[in-house]
């Protein structure tokens, strides 16, 4: 077997071998440093192939590597609904990770002689392409698509950076190293060749580094409120599927929910909480019962002197229901009415099938503890609608939950760096935390850790201004003008090769 035979197939195998490790699996443990090597032996391997075989078997690898990774994530009642599901949206994830690479085999072989400047096609393509994949949709990850190039690992300075450009900086930042490090493997790892695209690399590393240690280092102790985040745990401690609402309508047993709903606000305020959030679905009722059940909510806040975040999802009588977040002040008044936005699920399966879609309209409240805004679990997914929070100043954002699949690590938490709020997020079936306006947590729970479910936390009061809120997405924005710039002329380039040599 020749060597470059060899080096194709294990740059095959590595890659797409370490890619299973990037996801949230049931098969296959997380090891989130994987996305940072896993990228480079593929782009090695899509690069160094003849390009319909490369494109072909680089496709194969994602879907297999994801399907493999993912097989079995979502349980549901059904087996066939669980694989068929799993299969469809994990083959969508493929696709989406493919579509760089592919796009940039296209492209760079005509930048591969600009030295230190071809180094940029793979992260202008790459940042491009998921910026133009994340519009919404039911097929997100669970632990985020694009959260990989976030939070797992590495420095917590070095995430800073999203709050002047999104996700899309480090989209860039580790995307160009991909690249970079496949550079220096096209030049034999001859400095005389490589020094400029080492150079330029590091010194924008280093500059994200110094961004990330000085804006946390500016940053002055602000006054705090006690926060309770309430789950209710399952008396058998095995959490309940969520398909169960989805698929049967299951109601919860009315006075028995509410009296540990009333019982855990008590003792959550005797320990001094201002604020009292529970979990996302923390009862689920028919819709003849809502109005009892918002009256109960509101005596609860009033005779226990609390600010209660409760979310609760009704059942429709001739229509869907919905899933929804009130935000009830000391005096019982009902200053927030939030139905969540974006469901989990697509058309008959999922939330879709039995609640309807909330206004597209983050709320807030100014209170003696800072502006509030609540949102609800995926929410927090949509980087432009939580945008909302910042540019209406919120100061603490409550996002309950219900995680399905269960998550082990902060989700969404990457949302306080880029909107400059701090945020509180009781999650039934996962990862509690609370979590500074930089991304610190300053406590978690574990579903099932906590005898009585319920965490406090000593949050800020005054979140912080970013930029990322008034600029957007202009990164993602400007690399995607820039890759079909860049497309167009090598389409353009192509043409006019092949009517010359007509």
């Amino acid at each position: 077997m020749s060597n470059k035979k060899y080096e194709s197939i294990t740059c095959f195998m590595l890659g797409f071998g370490l890619f299973m490790f990037t996801r949230l699996s049931n098969l296959v443990p997380f090891i989130s440093f994987a996305i940072v090597i896993a990228p480079i032996f593929i782009l090695r391997f899509i690069r160094t192939q003849p390009r319909k075989r490369g494109v072909w078997l680089t496709l194969l690898g994602f879907v297999l590597s994801m399907n493999i990774a993912l097989w079995g994530l979502f349980q549901m009642d059904d087996p066939w609904l669980t694989y068929g599901f799993g299969a469809i949206r994990s083959t969508i994830l493929a696709l989406i990770w493919f579509l760089p690479f592919m796009v940039d085999r296209f492209i760079y072989p005509k930048f591969k002689d600009k030295g230190a400047w071809s180094t940029l096609t793979f992260p202008i393509v790459a940042t491009g392409m998921f910026y133009l994949t994340s519009l919404e949709g039911p097929f997100d990850d669970g632990a985020g698509t694009l959260s990989s190039f976030s939070y797992n690992y590495g420095s917590h300075a070095f995430t800073q950076i999203r709050s002047v450009f999104g996700v899309w900086a480090l989209v860039f930042i580790h995307s160009w190293l991909y690249s970079t490090i496949n550079y220096l493997w096209e030049q034999n790892f001859r400095w005389s060749k490589v020094k400029n695209a080492m150079i330029s690399y590091t010194a924008v590393f280093v500059l994200v580094f110094v961004f990330g240690f000085v804006k946390m280092s500016l940053q002055k102790e602000v006054e705090t409120v006690k926060i309770a985040s309430v789950v209710l745990m399952p008396e058998d401690g095995n959490a309940v599927s969520m398909t169960k609402y989805f698929d049967e309508g299951a109601t919860s047993p009315f006075d028995e929910t509410l009296a540990k709903i009333e019982a855990q606000t008590r003792k959550a305020a005797g320990q001094g909480a201002k604020i009292v959030s529970f979990q996302e679905y923390s009862i689920l009722v028919n819709q003849e019962d809502q109005n009892r059940l918002r009256s109960e909510f509101q005596r609860m806040a009033r005779e226990h002197k609390v600010y209660l975040s409760v979310t609760y999802a009704y059942y429709g009588k001739e229509e869907k229901g919905e899933n929804i977040h009130l935000f009830i002040d000391e005096s019982g008044t009902i200053q927030l009415d939030y139905a969540k936005r974006f469901l989990l699920g697509i058309g008959p399966y999922g939330e879709t099938a039995v609640f309807k879609k909330g206004a597209e309209i983050i709320q807030s409240v100014k209170t003696p503890y800072g502006r509030i805004g609540i949102s609800i679990c995926r929410d927090m997914s949509f980087p432009s609608y939580i945008r909302q929070a910042a540019q209406s100043d919120v100061d603490i954002m409550l996002s309950p939950s219900y995680d399905f699949p269960r998550s082990y690590g902060p989700w969404y938490i990457t949302n306080t760096i880029e909107n400059g709020f701090s945020m509180v997020r009781p999650t039934y079936n996962g990862y509690s935390y609370a979590a500074d306006y930089n991304g610190a947590v300053i406590t978690y729970m574990q579903f099932g850790s906590s005898k009585d479910g319920i965490m406090y936390a000593d949050v800020p009061t005054k979140g912080i201004k970013v930029i990322y809120p008034v600029i957007g997405d202009v990164l993602g924005w400007l690399n995607l003008l820039i890759m079909l710039v860049l497309l167009g002329w090598v389409i353009y380039s192509k043409r006019k090769i092949q009517l010359e040599a007509q």
